[in-house]
């Protein structure tokens, strides 16, 4: 069957934009943490609320693909990390 990025991206913004709301930043970082081992060391989907990520485990055989699956959970664990440095930033100012 012929797996293409953009759904496959599509489908993981999704799932992210369901449960991002009211996720600490931890648990933000936690869950790329976890896709990343899912994908690439094939590790176990994540749990709890994301547990609905268990359907992008077909792709973990799909090398080209983990970069458009992951790049949402890139994108908010990146986004974590400034606001973070920024709160320290100010802290120290």
């Amino acid at each position: 069957h012929d797996v293409k990025a953009c759904a496959l991206g599509q489908a993981s913004s999704s799932i992210m934009a369901r449960h991002v709301v009211g996720s600490t930043a931890e648990e933000l970082k936690q869950v790329r943490d976890q896709m990343y081992a899912m994908l690439k060391e094939a590790g176990p989907p994540p749990g709890g609320k994301w547990a609905d990520l268990e359907a992008l485990l077909p792709v973990r055989d799909f090398k080209a693909r983990h970069a458009s699956t992951l790049l949402t959970f890139d994108a908010v664990a990146d986004a974590v990390q400034q606001i973070e440095r920024k709160q320290k930033e100010a802290v120290h100012e």
